[in-house]
């Protein structure tokens, strides 16, 4: 059901239109929804093929995981061209929203907002306005305020965000029930985590007389956020509880949000008609923070305290705090405590003595920098030399070997790889890796020498 309700209408049939009817069908309605509904196809007489997007983050997402797939479905449908791009059709990211016809309709329809008593379930301080935004974690924002702004009237339903520990799931889980509770497009907010979940159900169970308040308050809600549902892993009663409250909503059209460590088909010993039911809405990850956005984290958060913090101790911080925003936040709890205490001003030394346990054990983890400097050590040059900015063999050689290596031993984006090599654009990242993956195929050397550095690399990610 589902699925037909996802369909695009491509009864006005035009060479692009039948490579959309064709992309639909292999990426499926989901994917098509979210990423291909808005694209408009321009050829021009000399055969380059400009593919219009919404903004820019669309163009990256789009040529690093679908470029192959669209290339396949334009040879295809016999449309010829020599080269593709895609372009932007606005530079400035925002939200995009793909039913924009049903989100302005139920827009529209907004529930007049209802005089609520002070609700504790939602934290001040996770809201949208306090989420930082990048690269790491924009299509998950992006999908989690426009399920706020129209709960149960988007494709997105239910939402599912996935991520390891402490990139901001439970924050947009609370920015979603915070923003439709206090600007009324949702009457009934409920959140819970898996485990209060897990308990209220064995309470019924246990006490049956409880049965009357567990089942109104599901059968009231309007939107449904349940946090870190990979605890209903090996909990059949649970989860079957939990489906039939799931199920009933769903088919209902109220909102339901989710949270996970790990994609949802990673679960184990989760039920398979779960997952089956999960795969019809939106699934979307956020990845750790690149150093832009650990940056601004910093200085949001800093603000948010009433601390001023110098350029210079955020970008140290920013720069060996690598993992997730948890740790960004005790290292900035810490600088706050030692400052009120001491009465001394944060300065690059100060952060440095407060911080150099932390940074000392996560110095050597995987990161950009750790892979620039073992490549640069293996070819006998400097780190710094693998960032500037000159074409010499012995250098982008070098250079090409550690965006390469950067893109499959790290999860940062194509854009922040590029970011820490001087600034170097997405495409340069995509093209050294095609290139060095191409050259180990037959340059015995130099497969030899990556691999004495993936030596090194593999061991850390045992930590």
């Amino acid at each position: 059901m589902l699925a037909k309700n996802l369909s695009h209408d491509f009864s006005n049939t035009s060479p692009w239109q039948n490579c959309l009817k064709k992309i639909q069908d292999k990426v499926g309605p989901a994917s098509y929804e979210t990423w291909f509904r808005a694209t408009e196809l321009n050829l021009s007489d000399e055969g380059h093929a400009k593919i219009h997007v919404p903004n820019q983050f669309f163009a990256d997402f789009i040529e690093e995981h679908f470029s192959s797939l669209i290339k396949e479905v334009m040879a295809e449908t016999s449309i010829s061209f020599s080269t593709l791009s895609f372009v932007p059709i606005q530079k400035d990211w925002k939200i995009i929203q793909p039913l924009s016809e049903e989100l302005t309709e139920a827009q529209n329809r907004k529930i007049p907002q209802a005089v609520v008593e002070s609700n504790q379930q939602f934290h001040p301080n996770y809201t949208f306005d306090k989420f930082v935004v990048g690269d790491s974690n924009r299509m998950a924002h992006a999908a989690s305020l426009a399920v706020a702004e129209a709960p149960g009237k988007t494709s997105f339903n239910p939402l599912i965000i996935y991520g390891g520990t402490g990139l901001g799931k439970t924050h947009l889980l609370q920015a979603i029930g915070d923003f439709a509770q206090s600007e009324g497009t949702a009457d009934n907010v409920v959140y819970l985590t898996s485990e209060e979940f897990t308990n209220q159900y064995i309470n019924f169970v246990v006490n049956k007389k409880d049965s009357t308040s567990f089942y109104k308050k599901f059968n009231n809600v309007d939107l449904l956020l349940i946090d870190d549902i990979q605890f209903f892993s090996k909990k059949p009663g649970t989860q079957k509880e939990f489906f039939r409250i799931f199920n009933k909503l769903l088919l209902e059209n109220k909102q339901i949000v989710l949270s996970s460590d790990r994609p949802p088909d990673k679960i184990p010993d989760m039920m398979e008609h779960i997952i089956n039911r999960f795969l019809g809405g939106l699934i979307t990850d956020i990845q750790p923070p690149n150093l832009e956005t650990r940056m601004a984290i910093l200085r949001k958060k800093a603000e948010i305290d009433g601390l001023l913090l110098p350029d210079e101790v955020i970008q140290f911080i920013a720069g060996h705090i690598t993992s997730n925003v948890r740790e960004l936040e005790g290292i900035l709890i810490k600088l706050i405590a030692s400052s009120s205490f001491t009465g001394r001003d944060i300065t690059l030394d100060v952060a440095r003595e407060l911080c150099g346990d932390v940074i000392s054990r996560k110095d050597e983890r995987v990161s950009v920098s750790y892979i620039q400097k073992k490549v640069a050590e293996a070819f006998s040059i400097t780190q710094n030399q693998i960032t500037a900015h000159t074409r010499k063999r012995e250098i982008a050689l070098p250079r090409s070997v550690a965006m390469y290596l950067c893109k499959k031993w790290t999860r940062q984006s194509l854009r922040t790889i590029g970011l820490e090599f001087g600034g170097r654009d997405y495409s340069t990242v995509i093209h050294s890796y095609k290139k060095i993956n191409s050259e180990i195929q037959t340059n015995v050397e130099l497969k030899e020498k990556i691999d004495s550095i993936e030596k090194l690399i593999e061991p850390l990610l045992k930590f």
